[in-house]
C-alpha cells in the first residue's frame, strides 16, 4: 500500500515519526509493514464447506466410482472392477426405456401444477382481504406438509376398486358401471400418480406466485389502466413479465424434480407396476440398489442422471438470464 504524506494541525514540518504517527491515524499502513489478513471469515466458512465436501461431493465421487464395478452390498464381500459392464447392463435393461418415457412423462404432468395451476390461484387470490388471503395461502398450502405416506394412504383409500369413495361416486352418477382399479391398471396408474404428486405441489407454488405478486408495483397496472388495457392486457403484459423469474424457478424445479416428487407416490401405491407402466428413473434406482442389490448398475443409473439433470440445469439457467425480466 503507498504511503501518503498527511499533516495534521499542529504538526511540526519535517520528521518521519510525525508522518508514520498521522499515516496511523488516517488508517494507512506504516512502510516496510505488511496488512494483516483477517481470517475470521474464513473460520466461519470452513465448517459449512467441509460438511459440504463430506456429506455431497464424497458420496457423489463414491458413486461414480462405484459405477465401474459389481458388488452387491454383503459386508465382507469385495467390489470387483468390471469397467462399462453396469452401464452396458443398464441400457439393454427391459425397464429402462419405459423409465425414462415415464419420466418425461411425469415432468410435461406436473407443470400445469407447478406453474399454470398455481399463477391462475394466486392472482385469483391476490385481491382479496389480507386477512382471507391468508386463509386461503394456509388451506393450500396444508397438503405441501403432509407427509407422502400418509397422503398415499388417503388416495388409496379414496381411490379403492371395492369400496373406495370415488369408484361409489362414479358409480351413482352412471359414468362406470364396474370398478376402476385405479393404481392396479395401466391405463390409469400414471395419471394417477401425476394427480397425487400435482396436488401435492399446487399449494408451495401457489405461495411462490403469491410472494412474486406481492411484490409488484401498483403503479404498473395503474398506468396501464390509464392507458386503457384491460385486465386480460394487464396479466400477460405486466402480471406474467414481472413473476417471469418465479416462472422460470419453478420451471425448474419441476423439470429437475419432479420425478423425485412422484417416486414416494409410486413406492408406496404402485411398486413401479402394473407391469412397469408407472416407474420411473428414481425408482428404477432404488430397485437396483435395494431390491436387486446391485450397487454397479444403481451408480452407474445415477452417475448418467446426475450428468443428463446438470446438463439441463445449465441450459434452463442460460435461458431463465435471457427470458426472466427483473424489476431493479
Amino acid at each position: 500500500m503507498r504511503t501518503v504524506n498527511v499533516y495534521l494541525p499542529g504538526m511540526i514540518r519535517g520528521g518521519r515519526k510525525e508522518r508514520v504517527r498521522a499515516d496511523r491515524k488516517v488508517g494507512l499502513a506504516a512502510p516496510g509493514k505488511k496488512k494483516k489478513v483477517n481470517i475470521k471469515p474464513y473460520l466461519f466458512l470452513a465448517v459449512p464447506v467441509l460438511l459440504l465436501i463430506w456429506w455431497i461431493y464424497r458420496p457423489m465421487l463414491e458413486t461414480l466410482r462405484y459405477s465401474f464395478y459389481d458388488w452387491n452390498m454383503i459386508p465382507g464381500t469385495q467390489a470387483r472392477f468390471v469397467g462399462l459392464q453396469n452401464f452396458v447392463k443398464l441400457f439393454t435393461n427391459k425397464d429402462f426405456g419405459t423409465a425414462v418415457v415415464n419420466t418425461l412423462v411425469y415432468i410435461v404432468g406436473m407443470l400445469p401444477f407447478s406453474v399454470v395451476i398455481p399463477i391462475f390461484l394466486s392472482v385469483a387470490t391476490q385481491g382479496l382481504k389480507e386477512r382471507t388471503k391468508r386463509i386461503y395461502r394456509a388451506i393450500f398450502f396444508i397438503p405441501m406438509i403432509m407427509a407422502p405416506v400418509a397422503v398415499s394412504t388417503i388416495f388409496q383409500w379414496l381411490l379403492h376398486p371395492s369400496n373406495g369413495l370415488v369408484n361409489h361416486v362414479l358409480q351413482i352418477l352412471g359414468i362406470t358401471e364396474n370398478n376402476i382399479s385405479f393404481f392396479a391398471d395401466e391405463r390409469y396408474a400414471r395419471g394417477m400418480i401425476i394427480l397425487i404428486s400435482g396436488w401435492k405441489m399446487v399449494g408451495f407454488a401457489t405461495l411462490m406466485f403469491s410472494s412474486a405478486l406481492s411484490g409488484i408495483d401498483k403503479q404498473y397496472y395503474e398506468a396501464a389502466a390509464l392507458d386503457g388495457a384491460g385486465k386480460l392486457q394487464s396479466f400477460f403484459h405486466i402480471t406474467l413479465t414481472m413473476i417471469s423469474p418465479t416462472i422460470m424457478m419453478m420451471l425448474m424445479m419441476s423439470v429437475l424434480f419432479s420425478s423425485q416428487w412422484t417416486m414416494a407416490y409410486i413406492d408406496v401405491l404402485t411398486q413401479g407396476g402394473p407391469y412397469g407402466s408407472s416407474t420411473n428413473i428414481y425408482y428404477l434406482i432404488y430397485k437396483f440398489a435395494f431390491k436387486d442389490m446391485n450397487v454397479g448398475t444403481c451408480a452407474a443409473a445415477a452417475g448418467l442422471f446426475m450428468i443428463v439433470f446438470g446438463i439441463l440445469a445449465l441450459i434452463l439457467q442460460r435461458i431463465s438470464t435471457k427470458v426472466a425480466f427483473y424489476d431493479n
